[in-house]
This record gives structure tokens, C-alpha cells and sequence, in this order.
């Protein structure tokens, strides 16, 4: 790697997903037979029509399962080289996003979203310059964040004070 694309901070950042697949079918086994065994007894006492229910609970589980497994699929990139500041955020669907900035004039802070009440007390990393800005990790919990924003902050002054021999 050269000297003039030295790349000073990356970082991917990936939804954190508690329940692993496994963990998913095994679950999804107990939910399915609970729900079996249930739905056999109100049908047993001739209360046939709420079996069916039991069975549509299941389905709804598993879709919700599916739909958050699928929003996991979404990434953020961030990337300080010697020339900018780049944050691509790419979504579920494959659909990117780019932000760059100038690391000599970015100014990176934990900051509350307009659209987010300020008494819930949680801030997010937010990168702006010259007016324009964007918030990221938003899906990181409170002490990730702030771990991330200062590894990124020193990154952009060793990056600023480097001076090549």
C-alpha cells in the first residue's frame, strides 16, 4: 500500500443478531409444539376453531424471525484514508449510501437526531462539515457508540498530524 492512500480507520458495523440460527429452529421446534400440544387440546374440548389461531400464531413468529433476520443483512463502512472521510451505509435490499468528508475539516461529536426526544437520553455519533452531516452506528448500543467515536476522533488527529519524512 502506498504512502498517499494510507488508510487510517476502517471499520464495518454490522446489526447485532443475539439468536443464531440454530438457536432460531430450536426455538421456533418449542414454539411449534407448544403450540401443537395447545391447539389439540382446545380442539379436544371442541373449541375447534381456535386451533387454527395457534397454528397462525406460529406462522407470525416465524415472518417477524425472517424479517428481522433479513434487516441484519444492512452494514455501515467507515473509512479514513489521508484525503477523506468516506461512510457508506448500505441497507438490507443492497441500496448504498455515501457520505465523505475532508478529515482536516470534519468535526465527529455524539449528538441527539431532530427525530429522536431528547429525554431518552441516548446519543449517536454524528460526522459533519461545512453544513452537511449525517448520524451512523445507530444500531450500536450507547458504549459501542462512544467507543467508536473516539477511536474514530483519534484516527482523524493522527491522520491530520502525520507528516510523512
Amino acid at each position: 500500500m502506498d504512502e498517499q492512500n494510507k488508510i487510517w480507520f476502517e471499520e464495518i458495523l454490522f446489526p447485532r443478531r443475539s439468536l443464531e440460527p440454530n438457536g432460531f429452529r430450536i426455538l421456533m421446534g418449542a414454539i411449534f409444539i407448544l403450540s401443537l400440544i395447545i391447539g389439540i387440546m382446545f380442539y379436544s374440548l371442541g373449541a375447534w376453531p381456535v386451533s387454527g389461531f395457534f397454528g397462525l400464531d406460529v406462522l407470525l413468529i416465524y415472518w417477524a424471525f425472517k424479517i428481522h433476520y433479513e434487516q441484519g443483512k444492512a452494514a455501515e463502512i467507515i473509512r479514513l484514508s489521508d484525503d477523506k472521510l468516506t461512510i457508506t451505509r448500505i441497507d438490507h435490499k443492497g441500496k448504498r449510501e455515501y457520505w465523505q468528508f475532508n478529515p482536516y475539516w470534519v468535526n465527529v461529536s455524539m449528538a441527539c437526531p431532530p427525530n429522536v426526544p431528547k429525554n431518552i437520553g441516548e446519543t449517536f455519533i454524528q460526522a459533519r462539515s461545512h453544513g452537511k452531516g449525517t448520524f451512523f452506528g445507530t444500531f450500536l448500543t450507547q458504549e459501542k457508540r462512544e467507543e467508536l467515536m473516539h477511536s474514530l476522533k483519534q484516527a482523524i488527529v493522527d491522520c491530520k498530524n502525520y507528516r510523512p519524512v
